[in-house]
């Protein structure tokens, strides 16, 4: 009998000479909304990730930042711990200097990077490999060359007002380096304030053989790591070094799901709508099943499950066709993009909670106005009052 009864709604909403509109409508809507949801769900996602690869393949996943001079023995046992877990990591010494070229001063920040071991991969492709390769002075971005008007090999000057030479008064100390490669992460805030250079300058420089930080670039269980370090050292994620730009990319995305779950509550009010005409119309269908024999519970339920199973079915169907449309769109779609934007070709990124979301929203409104109108419709209309009327 509960097929019969989702045979009867099924009919009624699409072949009826008397069918609601407004209910197929709201249909359209859900699955609209769930479409559009996934799509743009996976878009975003695949841009604000594409931003973080790029930023991470840089600087890394994580620091590890020394607070005070390190011994030797203690950089063997770190880099013991690291080696043992499989990390990759580089060896650095960071340093704010300035940067002369001819006439022109700018502040940069200065990557003294040992080259003998790990090499982040966007500096080891300009070094051709990992192994016996050339050692070269500097890498500059495209972008703080142009900024200062050099290009390889031209020479620099690296100044550190930080550290003097007591030679005929305190002069800042300086050092010359000859600019090798070019690179671009298309990272806007590092191709226009870092500089990457051998480990060895940055030493000679500030006149100890030193390091002050440890970058990791493999996906580690940061929290055991970080539980074997002594307290004169500290790991930072990327994520809690950039805080703010990880918060910024939550807040839009929770502002989209937002916009769009008022735009199924809007589709969510044309469904309360639709059903409250559709149940004054069939209301006398219904009465005929009950005197038939059927019992009102038993309507009751079929009706919900009907209209539980329509939504859930239109929103699944959204999902389906959004998928088919975002692998069509990343296999096939031309870089649309202009020339200013690094992705010229929309990145896709579908993940579990994009899906998750894109199906409960909908779902869960659609599911708050159906109950709505279905009690709504138990109040107002009475099956044995409607069949006195009726007699």
């Amino acid at each position: 009998m509960f097929k019969t009864y989702l045979k009867y709604f099924l009919l009624y909403i699409l072949s009826a000479k008397n069918r609601q509109r407004l209910l197929i409508l709201a249909v359209v809507g859900l699955f609209i909304s769930a479409f559009a949801l996934i799509v743009l769900q996976s878009t975003m996602g695949g841009l604000q990730n594409k931003l973080m690869e790029r930023s991470k393949a840089v600087i890394g996943k994580g620091t590890i930042y020394f607070k005070a001079e390190q011994s030797d023995e203690r950089l063997q046992d770190l880099f013991s711990l690291l080696d043992n877990k499989g990390v990759q990591y580089s060896k650095e010494y960071e340093i704010e200097l300035l940067v002369r070229y001819k006439t022109f001063i700018t502040p940069v920040i200065v990557h003294g990077i040992d080259q003998s071991g790990f090499v982040p991969a966007i500096l080891r492709n300009d070094l051709k490999t990992n192994i016996d390769r050339k050692k070269v002075d500097a890498i500059i971005p495209l972008d703080l060359a142009y900024k200062i008007g050099v290009a390889p090999p031209e020479t620099l000057q690296l100044i550190s007002p930080a550290h003097v030479d007591n030679f005929l008064d305190d002069i800042p100390r300086s050092q010359s380096i000859q600019v090798d490669r070019t690179m671009t992460s298309d990272v806007p805030e590092i191709d226009l304030y870092h500089l990457w250079v051998r480990l060895p300058l940055i030493q000679n420089l500030i006149q100890a053989r030193d390091l002050n930080r440890v970058r990791i670039y493999s996906d580690v269980d940061f929290l055991e790591i970080e539980k074997k370090l002594p307290v004169d050292m500290e790991l930072k994620t990327w994520e809690q070094e950039n805080a703010t730009l990880v918060w910024a990319l939550k807040l839009e995305s929770t502002v989209m799901i937002f916009l769009f779950a008022a735009m199924s509550l809007l589709v969510s009010l044309c469904i309360s709508s639709g059903l409250l005409i559709f149940f004054n119309k069939i209301k006398s269908d219904l009465a005929s099943f009950w005197i038939l024999g059927a019992s009102l519970s038993k309507i009751d339920r079929a009706t919900k499950y009907f209209l539980h199973m329509m939504s859930f079915f239109s929103i699944f169907s959204g999902l389906i066709f959004g998928l088919v449309f975002l692998w069509i769109f990343d296999h096939y779609a031309p870089e649309i993009m202009p020339d200013m934007f690094v992705d010229r070709k929309i990145p896709i990124l579908v993940t579990a909670k994009g899906l998750f979301v894109a199906f409960i929203v909908p779902y869960s409104i659609s599911s708050i106005f159906i109950t709505f109108a279905l009690r709504q419709f138990r109040r107002e209309h009475d099956l044995l009052d409607h069949v006195r009327s009726v007699s």
